[in-house]
């Protein structure tokens, strides 16, 4: 009898297994996230690493700025868009993304830009945060900017160089890719400044194990066509090396 209740706790408990993740990630961002299908370059390689991992990802969409202290609270299982902080009780996974910020200009302007000083004589519109997350030199800079805001709406910065409303842009390359190609544009119209280091993500979580299986699997799908597949798709080209180029 204590052998058969034994056994219908252990059934009972397998029976129990996890198999989802929830999964902290940020509102409409494309062509990293499109909210209207549930796709997008991160989300689609997102599903694809939880899958190989064993799980199925529940996707919690929330703005950028609560997704650490909801992680902390305990409130899902995997934080993304990460820079590892050893002050916090979270393990990190290995970069799975890299963004590229650029200044883009239209070519008709011919604005040759190879250091961040020379944006100070320049109308400069950049994303929301963009003086918090591109580093203390960019945040003191611009100051220094002759004209300069930010915008959430990242269309909208798009349309504000097309029309002239400002000189430059700053901005994520697949985005603003995106955004042009949405427009019905190609490359061919603009110039890009790299004046940023890249941006490279990773995710945060609770359990050292989960991390451990996600690095795995993260290794395996950087090895495998659907890598560049994914790339391709949202991107158009490869640009997603994920050690940075000037280490």
């Amino acid at each position: 009898m204590k052998w058969f209740c034994w056994l219908c706790l252990f059934l009972s408990s397998a029976g129990q297994a996890k198999t989802e993740l929830t999964v902290l990630v940020g509102l409409d961002k494309p062509p990293y996230i499109i909210l209207d299908d549930s796709s997008g370059y991160e989300l689609d390689l997102l599903k694809l690493l939880i899958k190989k991992m064993g799980y199925d990802a529940v996707f919690l969409h929330v703005p950028n700025a609560r997704i650490k202290n909801l992680m902390l609270e305990g409130k899902a299982d995997v934080a993304t868009l990460q820079k590892p902080d050893p002050e916090l009780p979270l393990y990190y996974s290995e970069p799975y993304i890299r963004y590229q910020n650029v200044a883009a200009t239209l070519s008709s302007k011919s604005i040759r830009l190879t250091h961040m000083d020379q944006l100070k004589p320049y109308s400069v519109v950049a994303f929301h945060n963009a003086r918090s997350l591109l580093g203390p030199d960019y945040k003191l800079l611009t100051d220094q900017i002759l004209n300069y805001q930010e915008v959430a709406n990242q269309s909208q910065q798009l349309q504000m160089l097309l029309l002239e409303r400002c000189d430059l842009v700053v901005m994520d390359r697949n985005i603003f890719y995106y955004y042009a190609k949405m427009a019905g544009h190609s490359m061919q119209p603009f110039d890009f400044a790299s004046l940023f280091s890249p941006s490279l993500y990773s995710a945060a979580f609770k359990n050292e194990r989960l991390k451990q299986k996600f690095n795995q699997a993260l290794a395996e799908v950087q090895q495998e066509p659907i890598f560049t597949q994914l790339q391709l798709k949202y991107f158009s080209e490869v640009n997603q090396q994920l050690q940075d180029p000037q280490l």
